[in-house]
């Protein structure tokens, strides 16, 4: 009888099949050593070369400066903490020293010691309707008996003030002692009683359960509901034992008890399980270092080597390399999650309020009541659960981006059941609206976005050129270094002699978006720099190009030298430029003017924009309307325009070996020397 639906596969087929998957692995293979390689070749000849050790002398430094600093903080708050703690324990020694001296003095010299009281102001002897002549006698009698009585310590006894020796203090603290053994004996003799109901305390116990023992005893024993681990577990660890008996390999055990292709599957399993159960039961987690991409692909590249040789011990540390990782761990991370828009607004995502549906299927929705006796009564199914203020919430938290998603949404769906003859298109999203959404379904759609944004700018971040802490920075281009701010020059070939840039030290995007102390000591490096270029008699402009707000790059200040002929004409450069960029019709003014106000006063927060200053006489900013229009390398463009300077000079980035970049450093260096700012400021 012929079995119908039943699909079959030759073996020429899956051994085709086979050869092609065999046939990308060793591409995939020799493409990821050519790339170990080369990346190792280029690790090698820069230490060779010392680039990832060499910078100047006073950079390395202050970078020792700032290190201590950094220990003498903890240090100074762990010293604070100590005197706190001393100062305590003087007050109340203080108290029982005074309380002693008090038992054996009087107690007049009690209220001599505790006791203050506020002396009163000498009243007039005399007496309005007395003589003058009684009044003075009065006086003169009051005065000398004031002068006969002496003060209370002035007459008191020092010697009959009770003292005490350094063996009475021994003594007392034997004695403290002793009470305190006599009282832990006393609790263990009750642990003895023949009425005692504490089984703890029988067999010499303390009267606690023993938590330790009990814990180890838990993880000893089986798990429930853990889908087979202790089995495997216990599997793997006989077949050790069998292997080292007999003096054979563990491959050929696995391979003889289980076969060569489920073994791969068990080391899966096991290396997954081992790397997420932790053998300590302490609270605090130990840091795992997280991999780059780069890392990772190697140990892939490493991991599929070893698999095709059938080395299954080597597979089996590798994949336990691989599930190590943080990125591999199943269980939920908590952190922060926000949307940010176009113009860089960023704001906290809300989390599922309400119990979600699950997904998938082909469930249709459900119909909500949209009409009572033919007037409409609601539009969208949480009509009734929202309020005008939720409502004002959410057209706050969302973007522009988020509506066309919707419309885009409602108008691909196909069109359902006509309510009529005229089917129109508002008819359609008024239909589809008045469907009932699983709950839970837009809030988690959000969430997703959220996590979708905070990896690609961890990721961004992560692989920042101008982030202090960053691998990716090159530290022996940095001249200077203050506490908010760096001065460094340019990786690639400079537009000029002299050109650096600012930046700050921490992740900031944009200068409407500094803080103050950091604005400031920006502007102390830029008014530096205009000092330096001045007795070498050049003009220096700054220039700032914020675009994409949403991939939150990092801020950096230009500083390019020109000469004085060149530097007197800039600003009629700029400014014939800046008016025939961007879209002709801007809803922004196409220019404006900095010289009585900085950037962070023109230009509200969140907008792209180009800002051009000419040493410290202000300069120009303009709002960028169109970023495909407006190209990133603008400044560059009209003053490698006013020098007569090739294209590749600020079209693309060229890179210099590390030899004339050190000359480049080491020539700023010595020009930066007498004016640093860094010295005089800290």
């Amino acid at each position: 009888m012929a079995a119908y639906g039943v699909g079959f596969e030759s073996s020429s087929s899956i051994e085709e099949r086979k050869e092609s998957k065999r046939q990308a692995r060793k591409e995939a293979l020799e493409k990821a050593k050519k790339q170990y390689e080369r990346e190792e070749s280029r690790k090698a000849l820069k230490r060779q070369r010392g680039e990832d050790t060499w910078m100047l002398p006073e950079i390395d430094q202050r970078l020792q400066q700032l290190e201590e600093e950094g220990s003498g903080k903890s240090k100074k708050k762990k010293e604070k903490k100590s005197k706190k703690k001393k100062e305590k324990k003087k007050k109340t020694k203080k108290e029982k020293k005074t309380a002693e001296a008090g038992d054996g003095s009087s107690d007049c010299s009690e209220d001599s010691e505790l006791d203050w009281v506020e002396a009163q102001p000498q009243a007039q002897a005399g007496k309005p309707w007395q003589v003058a002549d009684e009044s003075k006698s009065s006086e003169s009698n009051v005065s000398t008996t004031q002068n006969a009585q002496r003060d209370e310590w002035m007459t008191f006894d020092f010697l009959a003030m009770r003292t005490t020796s350094t063996a009475e203090r021994r003594a007392e603290k034997e004695r403290q002692k002793e009470e305190e053994r006599s009282k832990a004996e006393a609790i263990e003799q009750a642990g003895l009683h023949k009425l005692e109901l504490n089984p703890y305390w029988k067999d010499g116990g303390t009267g606690l359960p023993p938590e330790e023992i009990a814990g180890t005893a838990l993880k000893k024993g089986a798990v429930v509901n853990d889908g087979g681990l202790s089995w495997l577990r216990k599997s793997y660890q006989r077949m050790k034992e069998q292997a080292e008996r007999e003096q054979r390999s563990l491959n050929d055990v696995v391979a003889e008890r289980y076969g060569v292709r489920t073994n791969g599957t068990y080391t899966f399993i096991c290396t997954i399980q081992q790397s997420h159960m932790s053998e300590s039961e302490s609270e605090e987690e130990e840091e795992i270092p997280l991999l780059s991409e780069e890392e990772m692909n190697k140990l892939g590249a490493r991991l599929v080597k070893a698999e095709i040789m059938g080395n299954t011990v080597s597979r089996l540390e590798l994949c336990l390399c691989v599930f190590q990782l943080p990125g591999c761990s199943t269980e939920d991370q908590d952190m922060l999650l926000f949307r940010t828009d176009e113009s860089g607004r960023a704001w906290p995502v809300k989390g599922p309020s309400g119990i979600q549906e699950p997904h998938g299927g082909r469930r249709k929705k459900k119909p909500i009541e949209t009409h009572v006796d033919g007037e409409r009564v609601r539009y969208f199914q949480d009509d009734d659960n929202v309020g005008l203020q939720e409502m004002v919430r959410r057209e706050k938290m969302s973007s522009a981006q988020d509506q066309n998603a919707l419309y885009s949404r409602m108008a691909a769906k196909m069109m359902g059941k006509t309510d009529g003859d005229n089917y129109t298109l508002d008819d359609m999203f008024v239909s589809s609206a008045a469907q009932r959404e699983s709950e839970g379904r837009e809030e988690e759609r959000m969430r997703n976005r959220a996590i979708g944004e905070s990896r690609r700018l961890a990721a961004s971040m992560d692989k920042c050129h101008h982030c202090f802490s960053s691998q990716e920075l090159q530290k022996h281009l940095i001249v200077a270094i203050g506490s908010k701010v760096y001065l460094s020059l340019p990786a690639g070939l400079s537009m000029t002699e002299g050109h650096c840039l600012i930046c700050p030290l921490q992740h900031h995007c944009s200068a409407t978006g500094l803080d103050e102390d950091v604005w400031s000591e920006m502007q102390l490096f830029r008014r530096t720099l205009v000092r330096m270029f001045e007795s070498q008699e050049l003009d220096c402009v700054f220039m700032e190009t914020h675009m994409n707000p949403r991939r939150r790059l990092h801020m950096v200040l230009e500083c390019i030298p020109l000469p004085r002929e060149l530097g007197d004409m800039a600003p009629i450069y700029f400014k014939k430029a800046l008016m025939e960029c961007d879209e002709e019709w801007a809803m922004n003014k196409k220019i404006v003017d900095l010289s009585s106000k900085d950037i962070r006063q023109a230009v509200p927060r969140g907008l792209p924009y180009f800002a051009v200053d000419f040493g410290l006489q202000g300069g120009f900013a303009h709002v960028i309307e169109n970023e495909q229009k407006f190209p990133h390398y603008f400044g560059k463009e009209v003053l490698g325009g006013m020098m007569d300077l090739e294209p590749r000079r600020w079209r693309k980035l060229i890179r210099e070996n590390f030899d004339d970049q050190r000359k480049k450093v080491l020539q700023f260096a010595q020009w930066w020397k007498p004016y640093d700012c860094t010295k005089t400021e800290g």
